[in-house]
């Protein structure tokens, strides 16, 4: 059988409707001026002791390197099914990755290259001339046709054309698999997901090395890449923050976010929608990241007029026949949504994006050059957000009862997190209008009691699955914890005042508890491999004690006030270190962010939550 991994004998590599033309790998350009004189095959080795010969080598051996990792393609593809069977919102279409799969696999048998299968992994037969070919592939322009159908697309990435990032998305999104089960064996995946993490990273640097343009592939490898690192470094890692910013440049290279570049006479239907999830999904977190730096957005509305991906399936998206697409479309309302009730990863890009817009609204007002917040302006925002949201069909709003419903877990868990992210444009324009106020406004004690009440609500639902939420630390930390700041802040004042009252709808035994349960659930919920676990402890130890002296002022002299709780801004929490805390869980990081158990009666939590640093040094996961 032909080796479907030999060299090309042509470099312009048909494919269908579309085609892969060689440009600009640095030691392969002297080759070209030579291609139409010599015979043979029209890529040689560069000449011995020159520069491009130093380039040459030093990307065959890293090339080597991330080739010998399909070592582990069982695994690879055993965690890949399990992904997609529980994850609902992946970006990457579930359609292309499993057919890419199959074709790698495919083509690795035919050829002779897996020479057996010892358990969990192949052994693979020499793979020089695997890693030339992928080199070259990787060093050629990926040429995109309307005309283009699923085959002939990944037809560009994989088979003859098998490139690195192809690879570097299997090992990462596989490595994002490992790590979202709970039934994972610490010990023996643990090896596994370190190697996937390292590897995923040399892909997306020898990717972007050799392509002459940024690829769909290597946008969605950037994406898988900067998410498994944030979980495994934690999301404040400036790592993390220069993934999210090569990720932007990567789109805005392709014009990702001009609506012309979506034109149904440059682009096939398919890839465009899923082009505008990418863009729409990687402008949520570049706003999520920024939140978490405290920076300005990179990408901004006024730069941006893409339309909201249709509210498809991934199966509705790859219809077999146009027929089958238009019927899929004809079912959508006029604004692009489903009308069958269905919750698809489209539908949380559009929810996502469109908070986002109403984020960046609020961004504004911390990066100007005046800092004073305009009470009217703010409030429209606010009544702006709630239409929109109260706008929206009732099978994309969340409801407390979903949790008791039929609904799959993982389903509750998105539509919680979109409330959340809902919820927090309001606390953050609640906390804006009340930065002068002696005490937190009642609008904002009533989002805060929301928040808190849906972040505990998803902490209590993690375990009931064997699908684990790697998200919740942050978002306990990120969401949970100023709410419960703000709320503290509340019943402290009461304990000094007595004639202070909590909203007609926030009961204090509803917040004491919560407050209680969400201490509980920083304690336990990040593993000793994430990078918040020292956070998570310090910041339940806070709550603890603060609620603690609460507990007790409201038991005692019918809560008059005392000199020793009243609040002060004088003793910086991050001026002191945490004591009980393991410099083993910290990484290093005992100085930072952390506080002073011992004065709470001293400490402002509330000041120290709303301006909480998720961290400043990295974690022993750091990729340099």
């Amino acid at each position: 059988m032909a080796n479907q991994f030999a060299l090309p004998a042509s470099v312009c590599t048909k494919t269908g409707h579309a085609y892969a033309t060689p440009i600009k790998p640095c030691y392969a350009i002297r080759e070209q001026e030579q291609r139409k004189k010599l015979p043979g095959p029209s890529w040689t080795t560069p000449t011995p002791g020159s520069h491009d010969s130093k380039a040459y080598k030093a990307h065959l051996a890293t090339m080597k390197e991330i080739v010998s990792q399909l070592r582990y393609l069982p695994v690879i593809e055993k965690c890949l099914h399990q992904y997609y069977s529980f994850k609902h919102n992946a970006l990457v279409p579930k359609p292309v990755v499993l057919h890419l799969l199959e074709t790698l696999h495919t083509d690795l048998v035919s050829s002779g290259h897996i020479l057996r299968v010892e358990g969990e992994q192949v052994e693979l037969g020499d793979i020089s001339e695997i890693s030339e070919t992928v080199l070259l592939s990787s060093s050629t322009e990926v040429v995109i046709t309307p005309s283009l159908d699923l085959h002939g697309f990944c037809a560009l990435f994989c088979g003859a054309n098998l490139r690195v990032e192809t690879i570097g998305l299997l090992c990462t999104m596989a490595a994002r698999a490992s790590v979202f089960f709970v039934d994972r064996d610490e010990d023996k995946d643990g090896a596994f997901v370190q190697d996937m993490v390292w590897y995923s990273t040399l892909s997306l640097r020898l990717a972007r090395d050799l392509a002459p343009q940024s690829t769909d592939v290597i946008i969605w490898l950037a994406n898988e890449n900067a998410q498994l690192r944030s979980f495994l470094e934690g999301d404040a890692s400036l790592g993390v923050w220069r993934l999210v910013g090569d990720l932007t440049t990567d789109l805005l290279a392709l014009g990702l976010n001009r609506e012309s570049t979506y034109s149904p006479e440059r682009t096939p239907f398919f890839l465009a929608e899923c082009r505008r999830r990418c863009f729409v999904t990687e402008y949520y977190l570049e706003k999520m990241f920024g939140l978490v730096f405290n920076l300005p957005p990179r990408i901004t509305s006024q730069y941006v007029d893409v339309k909201l991906p249709l509210d498809l399936s991934d199966d509705e998206l790859f219809a077999q026949t146009p027929e089958e697409l238009e019927e899929a479309k004809s079912r959508l309302t006029q604004d692009g949504w489903n009308t069958d009730g269905k919750l698809r990863a489209a539908t949380w890009a559009r929810l996502r994006y469109i908070l986002s817009q109403f984020r960046e609204g609020i961004v504004e007002y911390h990066f100007q050059a005046s800092q004073a917040a305009d009470p009217v302006q703010l409030r429209d925002l606010s009544s702006q957000c709630r239409q929109t949201w109260d706008s929206l069909l009732p099978h994309l709003r969340y409801t407390q009862d979903c949790w008791e419903s039929d609904m799959p877990l993982t389903t509750c868990y998105m539509h919680a997190k979109i409330h959340l992210a809902y919820l927090q444009i309001h606390f953050q324009i609640y906390h804006l209008l009340g930065e002068d106020s002696s005490s937190p406004l009642p609008e904002l004690l009533d989002v805060s009691g929301d928040i808190l009440e849906t972040v505990v609500q998803m902490g209590i639902s993690r375990r009931k699955g064997a699908f684990t939420s790697n998200d919740l630390p942050l978002i306990l930390l990120s969401v949970g914890l100023p709410s419960a700041a703000v709320l503290s802040t509340a019943l402290e004042n009461i304990t000094q005042d007595p004639s202070r009252i909590l909203p007609p709808g926030i009961k204090k035994s509803a917040v004491i508890r919560n407050l209680s349960v969400l201490a509980s659930q920083l304690e336990s919920v990040a593993s000793s491999r994430e990078r918040n676990q020292a956070f998570c402890l310090q910041a339940a130890k806070a709550i603890t004690e603060k609620l603690d002296k609460i507990l007790d002022k409201f038991a005692t002299s019918k809560f008059q006030a005392t000199p020793d709780v009243a609040i002060s801004t004088d003793v910086s929490p991050v001026s002191v270190l945490t004591p009980n805390i393991d410099s083993s869980l910290t990484g290093g990081a005992g100085e930072i962010g952390a506080i002073n158990l011992d004065d709470y009666e001293n400490f402002d939590l509330m000041s120290w939550a709303i301006d909480f640093d998720l961290g400043n040094t990295a974690s022993d996961w750091t990729m340099m």
